[in-house]
C-alpha cells in the first residue's frame, strides 16, 4: 500500500509550504502596512498608501480616519505629491515605534519615524511623536515643501468637531481639534509650519492632490459640520543646502471621554420601566 498524497494535491501543499516560508524570511523592509501598540493604544500606518496612518485606537474606539505627508520639489508643474509615491520604504518596526525611509536616488531621502505611547489600560489618554528628516542627496541646494495632513474622527464617529491653528511670531506652532469633551493637540517642536489650514472634509486634501502647486492658505478655524470632520494641514517650506538635511519633530497627544457606564439610578430606572412595561402586558 502506498502512504502518498494523491498527486493533484501536491502543488497545493507545496505552495502553502512555500509562503509560510517566505513570510517567515521576509525582510521588515519589504512591509507595508504595521501595527504599532502600546498600553490603552493601537495604531495602524499604511507605509504604501496615502492613506498612510489610518487607525490610533484607545481602549479599542478608534480615533483617526488619516494623517500621511505630502512633498513638493521647488514649484513642480505637477504639484505635490504623498511620499509613497517615492517608492517602497526601507521599514524597521519594533512594537510601539516604525521608522521608515524613502529614497528618491540622486535626489533626496526622507525618514519617518512614529512612535506610541498609550496610557494605562483603561485610561483614556494617549501620545503619538514624530520625527521627520529629509536630506539633500543632489548636488545642489533643493527647494523643498513639505506637508502634514490629518483628518481625526474623535468619539469614533465623525462629525461634529471644531479645528483650530495656533500661530507663533508669524508661524504656525500648535493645532487643535476638539468634540465635546474629547480632544487632540499637535504641538510642534521644530521648526514651526510655515503655513497651515483648517477646514472641513476633504476639502484640503482635494488641494494637495489636485495637480498642481498649493500653497496652503492660512485659514485658522473650521467646524463644527454635523456631518463633516475638521481637518488641518501643515507645511514647511525648506532651502536645504548639499549634503544637508533638515528636521520636523512633533507630537500629538489625544484625549477622549470614556463611554459612560450605567449608573445604579439609571439601571433602577430602567428596571422600573421593564417592570411596569411587563404589568401593562399581563392579561387582566
Amino acid at each position: 500500500m502506498s502512504f502518498l498524497l494523491p498527486f493533484h494535491r501536491k502543488p497545493i501543499v507545496t505552495a502553502v509550504s512555500i509562503v509560510a516560508a517566505l513570510s517567515a524570511w521576509l525582510p521588515c523592509g519589504r512591509a507595508q502596512i504595521v501595527n504599532l501598540s502600546s498600553g490603552n493604544s493601537a495604531a495602524s500606518v499604511n507605509l504604501g498608501s496615502q492613506a498612510g496612518m489610518d487607525s490610533w485606537t484607545i481602549n479599542g474606539q478608534n480615533q483617526l480616519n488619516q494623517q500621511w505627508f505630502w512633498y513638493r520639489i521647488d514649484n513642480d508643474p505637477t504639484g505635490q505629491h504623498s511620499i509613497d509615491t517615492i517608492g517602497a520604504p526601507v521599514v524597521n518596526a519594533n512594537g510601539n515605534s516604525v521608522d521608515a525611509v524613502y529614497t528618491s536616488a540622486g535626489l533626496f531621502s526622507l525618514d519617518i519615524t512614529y512612535t506610541l505611547n498609550g496610557g494605562n489600560p483603561g485610561t483614556w489618554t494617549s501620545d503619538i511623536t514624530e520625527n521627520i528628516s529629509i536630506s539633500n542627496l543632489s548636488g545642489s541646494a533643493l527647494n523643498f515643501h513639505f506637508f502634514q495632513y490629518s483628518d481625526f474622527a474623535l468619539a469614533g464617529s465623525s462629525g461634529g468637531e471644531t479645528a483650530a491653528i495656533f500661530q507663533n511670531g508669524g508661524f504656525f506652532s500648535k493645532a487643535n481639534v476638539t468634540k465635546g469633551p474629547n480632544g487632540l493637540s499637535e504641538t510642534i517642536d521644530q521648526p514651526l509650519a510655515n503655513e497651515a489650514e483648517a477646514d472641513l472634509g476633504t476639502a484640503t486634501l482635494s488641494r494637495l492632490n489636485q495637480g498642481s502647486p498649493y500653497t496652503l492658505n492660512n485659514s485658522l478655524g473650521s467646524g463644527p459640520d454635523p456631518n463633516l470632520d475638521a481637518t488641518w494641514a501643515l507645511e514647511w517650506d525648506f532651502t536645504i543646502d548639499v549634503n544637508g538635511s533638515v528636521d520636523v519633530i512633533k507630537d500629538k497627544k489625544l484625549s477622549v471621554a470614556p463611554i459612560p457606564e450605567p449608573t445604579a439610578l439609571s439601571l433602577a430606572l430602567l428596571g422600573a420601566g421593564a417592570f411596569i412595561l411587563r404589568r401593562k402586558r399581563l392579561p387582566a
